[in-house]
């Protein structure tokens, strides 16, 4: 009985078979979270010993495990029609996107320019605004990746199915080894990510069987592949430049990590980081607001954290927590404002009534 009792106190008896994705979303986003916070921090003049090197490992996860789960939604649009796909899946997606670029300009017309989330001055410049669909300049190109990955899936139904994971596939060797380039992150981004989304939405059945039958050493085993690919990597940089190495890493710690959720989800004390994976969109899109912000006050003290054990890394995790938690603090009062996250154009009464109704009873 004791026993049952302590067990209860540390595992969960109610997980679900899909919870360990908010598990993964909880660590992606927490780690987009702390790239960021490293890059404004740097761009103080504050150089975190290993961040550079550590940000190639860093930068592994995120994207590809968001994308690749974001696949494993979309096998039904294969049946709809582009009536369907807009009203459903792309007005959202663009609705979002154009909507919080639009907030981003006005934010930085008024807050000082401390690094602009990697446009530089074409954050606040009217033209850079205006081209945004078509040459994206802010860290919201994830958005306007889902819509064209949607769009492009889409649109390529008719084709069998290893066509475009192959097309895929060798785009992004391409563009993670360095060989071809756009002169835009958001692109160059979308081309290397695609192929998770690809994987995601053609492999959806066997992607969950797999993880849903995940045993101990199977953990372990990717887990310990993982982890000496990253010490390689980030002891020898260079590698990273050689056509499918970057590919096999994403792989392996995407593997890693999707594994690894399916146990961490049933561990009560980490809760926290499901809590998070189900606002990580809410924490994506206000997080940059938060750290500029706060990038101001540290600007004044940049040189004195500059010396701190670790050399800014202890900087950097705390400040990756802070700017979590006013994330999601910010945006629980922001959401009472449906039209910032939700698309508010030609809604039923009745769903205007639900979310009425909703809100009245919060």
């Amino acid at each position: 009985m004791e026993h049952t009792r302590r067990a209860s106190l540390w595992l969960r008896d109610d997980v679900g078979r899909r919870d360990w994705m908010d598990v993964v979303k909880g660590v992606a986003i927490i780690m987009i979270v702390a790239y960021h916070v490293s890059l404004f921090l740097n761009s103080l003049g504050m150089d975190a010993a290993g961040v550079g090197r550590a940000r190639i490992v860093l930068d592994l996860f995120p994207m590809p495990a968001f994308f690749l789960i974001s696949g494993l939604f979309q096998t039904r649009i294969q049946s709809w029609s582009f009536a369907d796909l807009w009203r459903r899946r792309l007005r959202q997606y663009l609705y979002l996107y154009v909507v919080w670029s639009l907030l981003r300009f006005v934010f930085y017309l008024v807050v000082p320019n401390v690094r602009a989330d990697g446009a530089g001055t074409a954050a606040s410049d009217p033209l850079a605004l205006l081209g945004i669909l078509v040459w994206p300049i802010s860290s919201y190109w994830f958005i306007y990746a889902l819509f064209v990955f949607t769009l492009v899936l889409w649109a390529s139904r008719v084709l069998p199915a290893w066509v475009l994971v192959a097309a895929a596939l060798i785009a992004s060797t391409l563009m993670s080894a360095g060989l071809i380039d756009t002169e835009n992150v958001g692109w160059n981004r979308m081309i290397e990510y695609f192929v998770f989304f690809v994987l995601g939405a053609t492999f959806q059945r066997r992607i969950h069987a797999a993880v849903e039958r995940t045993t101990p050493l199977v953990i372990v085993g990717s887990v310990v592949a993982f982890a000496g690919f990253a010490a390689f990597a980030t002891f020898v940089p260079r590698v990273a430049g050689i056509p499918g190495v970057a590919f096999i890493g994403q792989v392996l710690v995407v593997a890693a990590g999707f594994t690894l959720a399916t146990r961490l989800a049933r561990v009560r004390p980490l809760g926290w980081l499901s809590y998070i994976g189900v606002r990580s969109l809410n924490v994506y899109l206000v997080h940059i607001f938060v750290i500029a912000l706060l990038a101001i006050g540290l600007s004044h003290i940049a040189g004195w954290l500059d010396t701190l054990p670790g050399r800014g890394l202890l900087v950097i995790g705390a400040m990756t927590a802070i700017v979590t938690a006013l994330s999601i603090v910010i945006t629980r009062y922001l959401t009472r404002v449906s039209w910032l996250f939700v698309y508010p154009f030609g809604r039923s009464a009745g769903a205007r009534t639900t979310r009425a109704n909703a809100r009245e009873s919060r």
